[in-house]
């Protein structure tokens, strides 16, 4: 299963696009946790269960987005550490995600599944 975001090695991403970027443990392993409840998820689908599990999986594969934004671009704020930008992206990821779709969205989008997530 390698068609989703959670599903990529990040180590190794990370690796291939910048070698000089040390990726902590605590990334690692908060992602590798995303991966797995994600998979769990995808296993569960089902005509009744799609609706509340598709939001779930859009909340996962925002937060491991912003796993990979983070490492690329440094921590949220200059002295953060993994474990903080972990918490900030726990608080936060609703927010990114209805920020890739506030402009210009008519009023019906507000019953998108994109504006769902959870």
């Amino acid at each position: 299963m390698d068609a989703f975001l959670w599903n990529i090695q990040l180590k190794e991403y990370i690796e291939k696009v910048d070698q000089t970027i040390d990726i902590d443990q605590e990334f690692i392993d908060y992602y590798d946790a995303l991966s797995k409840e994600a998979n769990q998820l995808v296993e569960k689908i089902n005509g009744t269960s799609l609706a509340s599990v598709l939001p779930k999986l859009m909340a996962i594969d925002e937060k491991c987005t912003l796993v990979i934004f983070y490492i690329f671009n440094g921590y949220a704020l200059e002295n953060d550490t993994a474990i903080d930008t972990i918490r900030l992206i726990e608080k936060e990821y609703k927010k990114t995600h209805r920020e890739k779709y506030i402009f210009d969205m008519p009023e019906y989008e507000t019953w998108s599944i994109s504006q769902r997530i959870i």
